[in-house]
């Protein structure tokens, strides 16, 4: 079969070569330059035209430019050729909406005449012109273009030809933009976009090669971390932050291998050693951190001092290398010092364990309302009278009984579910006092509030709204506050006890005495009272220095306008004393230790008849 210049033979000879092109494993973009040039010299020969050359559109469709040319004369070449679209707007428009373009005569049709002179790759010899545009991915990538220096009648058959090698050609370019993403993403899912270093997902799969080859030895992982890196990174900002990891990935990377290193956290990095002696290991991770750390960092104007600390465990082979690295983590959670060397243990297992496990049931408690009051009597310390209570929080487990405060009062901060809780206790707290006052009874009640609550966003606003919905004045209710917090950004802190004294609520500053800011600040303080911490109350009995600091902190108070509470009372011979140095209020087992609602109204009872 032949029309006009076609050869079905000539088709039949190139078209399983053509097929082979299409399918070639080895696409990257060597290859498919050089398939693509051989795709010009088939298509040449197919069509026995003069010159083909493929064009590629730039990424905003401004330009085409030539990849690659052969000529039946001159054989395969690259030459610079670029053509813009404000010379042939029409022609531009028409290569990203037309199947084929073709052209009888460059010379006079009007979206080409301007061009040929000295666009096409033979210049003035080009008389006709077959143009196929290539699509990927609906869009427009390129042009295929048939040249011939005598004139020609393009015929329908070479037309679909030239078309079916342009989408030939598409193919290649799509999985060529196909592999390109998918290296693209590999390198998101394995490499640290910052440091280039690997990432974790990559570790673990390079470690899990390296054990498996070494599996008659052991090895250990070592975390090396920035001590302290969060307050660098605010100091100094983001951008200066990532700059300075940079620098300490560039450092490990001169004493270790890539193979073995990558980037796990903001500043820490993991790296495989095949030791699994511990000193060994400990002397290559102190070598680690003193090879990052002994010069400084240049940042700007400043030289910035790391250190750096390291948590090393050693390799079980029962352990997979995910394992392995949480163990590390693990040694390192919760650490505060500087510049230390940590190993793995298994009770640093057991431990965080117990205090996940310990996490979930504090919230689970929460939900089912597993934790109560109980109240600790305050009493004046001139008449005697029961003044109100400190409520104190108990957790009652299901199972394990009445859990005492110490035991999950710093997880509950550490871990935020503190602000939930002591809302939770505010609404119990407020409950109660609504009974007492009721019932004729105007105690008032002293409730704990943790830093993280005292200085949490709207605090303010919500406490006094669960106080009003309940349906209790807020005078008769005292947060008590630890002295460290009031010591820290003051003017804030100021703020805020401005805010609760608005709403009518008063402000005790508990463990007075402890900071040694205490009496620096607390004539700027808006509060109510000072709660005497219970050492000093202990050392009244035997020492008298301590009654000296005491009577001190006493007649502050009192020429600052403010209460004072002795809490810790546990002797005739303390309420005594403290009587006589002038305290107003007191609480300690010497009354009564703290007590749920059943028996401390019985306690009232008792007391209030003797």
């Amino acid at each position: 079969m032949t029309e006009g210049n076609f050869s079905a033979q000539s088709y039949r000879k190139h078209q399983e070569k053509l097929f082979d092109l299409v399918r070639m494993p080895d696409v990257n973009e060597e290859t498919v330059h050089e398939a693509i040039g051989y795709m010009c010299e088939v298509v040449a020969d197919m069509l026995d035209v003069d010159t083909v050359s493929i064009w590629h559109f730039d990424d905003t469709y401004a330009s085409i430019s030539c990849q690659v040319a052969y000529s039946k004369e001159a054989g395969i070449s690259h030459p610079e050729l670029t053509v813009y679209r404000a010379d042939a707007p029409v022609y531009f428009d028409a290569l990203r909406t037309d199947r084929v373009l073709p052209f009888e005569d460059v010379r006079t049709h009007p979206w080409v005449k301007e061009l040929y002179t000295q666009h096409f790759v033979e210049g003035q010899r080009i008389y006709s012109m077959l143009d196929a545009p290539i699509y990927a991915n609906t869009l427009a990538k390129g042009v295929i273009c048939c040249e011939t220096f005598t004139p020609r009648v393009w015929t329908y058959m070479e037309e679909l030809i030239v078309s079916t090698l342009s989408d030939f050609i598409a193919i290649l370019y799509l999985r060529l933009e196909r592999q390109s993403i998918e290296a693209h993403v590999t390198r998101l899912a394995y490499t640290d976009a910052l440091t280039g270093l690997m990432n974790e997902n990559a570790f673990v799969e390079q470690i899990d090669r390296l054990r498996e080859e070494a599996s008659h030895h052991l090895g250990s992982l070592i975390y090396v971390k920035v001590d302290k890196f969060r307050a660098v990174e605010d100091a100094l900002g983001l951008e200066k932050a990532d700059a300075l990891v940079k620098e300490v990935a560039a450092r490990l990377s001169l004493v270790v291998e890539p193979s073995r290193l990558a980037r796990i956290s903001q500043s820490g990095f993991m790296i495989w050693t095949p030791y699994g002696d511990r000193i060994k290991a400990y002397g290559i991770a102190d070598m680690l951190c003193e090879t990052v750390t002994k010069e400084p960092y240049a940042v700007g104007a400043l030289d910035v001092v790391l250190t750096m600390s390291a948590f090393i465990a050693i390799e079980d082979k029962t352990r997979s290398t995910l394992d392995l690295i949480h163990a590390t983590r693990i040694a390192e959670s919760g650490n505060v010092q500087r510049s230390v060397v940590t190993f793995y243990e298994a009770e640093m297992g057991e431990q965080a364990t117990a205090q996940l496990t310990l996490e979930m049931s504090l919230r689970k408690g929460i939900a089912l309302n597993e934790f109560t009051l109980y109240y600790q009597p305050k009493i004046d310390a001139l008449t005697g009278q029961l003044n109100g209570f400190e409520g104190l929080m108990r957790w009652v487990h299901p199972k394990k009984g009445v859990i005492p405060p110490l035991d999950f009062i710093p997880l509950a901060e550490s871990t935020g579910v503190i602000i939930a809780l002591e809302e939770q206790m505010l609404v119990l707290a407020c409950r109660q006092l609504k009974a007492w006052h009721a019932s004729g009874r105007p105690y008032r009640l002293a409730l704990n509030l943790s830093a993280r609550h005292f200085l949490s966003e709207g605090v303010v606003e919500k406490l006094a709204r669960i106080v009003k919905d309940i349906g209790v004045c807020p005078t008769y209710l005292t947060f008590e506050i630890t002295e460290s917090v009031g010591m820290e950004n003051q003017q804030h802190v100021i703020e805020r006890f401005v805010a609760f004294r608005t709403e009518g609520f008063s402000i005790s500053i508990d463990d007075f005495g402890t900071g040694f800011s205490a009496f620096v600040y607390l004539k700027h303080y808006p509060i109510h009272e000072i709660k005497i911490d219970r050492q000093f109350i202990q050392a009244t009995e035997n020492d008298p220095t301590g009654n000296v600091i005491v009577q001190s902190i006493i007649e502050l108070a009192r020429g600052l306008g403010l209460k004072t509470v002795c809490e810790g009372i546990e002797t005739d011979s303390q309420r005594r004393t403290l009587k006589k140095l002038g305290c107003d209020e007191m609480q300690g087992y010497h009354f009564s230790r703290p007590l749920p609602i059943e028996e401390l109204e019985q306690w009232i009872v008792e007391y209030e008849t003797t």
